[in-house]
């Protein structure tokens, strides 16, 4: 059998994210501009796509993010369950402000319930009764972090809370992880984690990899 050739060919993913994926407001664009102009990651639209279907699906009291960014992923969700509580945690306080600001234009400020805690996403998680009772989970912060992130919160989760991890493939280095790169290897290490703890997992191959199960 000839091997399959990979879909991600050079123009598909920009394609994708500017002309096929459904975006419920014309400001994020504006964000995803934005964060270019000013070298800020963010998740692909495609991948904020897959979080907002996902939280409209499970419609989830709850919502802990851990990386708040310039709250593109947040306004993601809240699109998908302007019902959940969300609670955002970044240590760039003038970087995450501008989820109020983008809220603002999107007219979602009274619509949403969303609180920023600005500190290091470790240091938050070691109080667990901020995050015991949370229902989804999605972490995109520093990938060091994962490892660590897992480990803290899947032993405790309650029974049905769901987890979401970006960048997953990691720009494709999974294939081919430098041990010299304490980020690569922070990766295959939460790999090695989900896959020897986690029954069920889905890897949705959008942007740089997004990886879901439940508690």
């Amino acid at each position: 059998m000839k091997p399959r050739p990979s879909i991600y060919v050079e123009g598909l993913e920009p394609f994708i994210d500017s002309d096929l994926v459904f975006k419920p407001n014309l400001v994020f664009s504006e964000m995803e501009s934005y964060a270019k102009e000013k070298n800020i990651p963010i998740v692909t639209a495609a991948t904020g796509g897959v979080l907002s279907h996902l939280v409209s699906f499970l419609k989830p009291k709850t919502i802990l993010e851990l990386g708040t960014g310039l709250g593109y992923s947040t306004l993601w969700m809240v699109y998908g369950s302007k019902s959940s509580k969300i609670i955002t945690v970044d240590r760039n306080e003038d970087q995450a402000q501008l989820l109020e600001v983008y809220a603002g234009k999107m007219g979602l400020k009274d619509q949403m319930d969303v609180t920023r805690v600005t500190g290091s996403v470790l240091d938050t998680l070691e109080d667990e009764t901020f995050w015991n009772d949370t229902d989804f989970y999605f972490v995109d912060c520093d990938k060091i972090t994962y490892p660590k992130i897992f480990l803290t919160l899947w032993p405790k989760a309650k029974k049905g809370a769901s987890f979401v991890f970006d960048n997953v493939l990691w720009h494709g280095r999974v294939l081919h992880p430098d041990p010299k790169k304490p980020s690569d290897m922070a990766v295959m290490e939460l790999w090695n984690e989900v896959k020897s703890q986690v029954s069920e997992y889905t890897l949705f191959p959008v942007g740089d990899g997004l990886l879901f199960f439940q508690k």
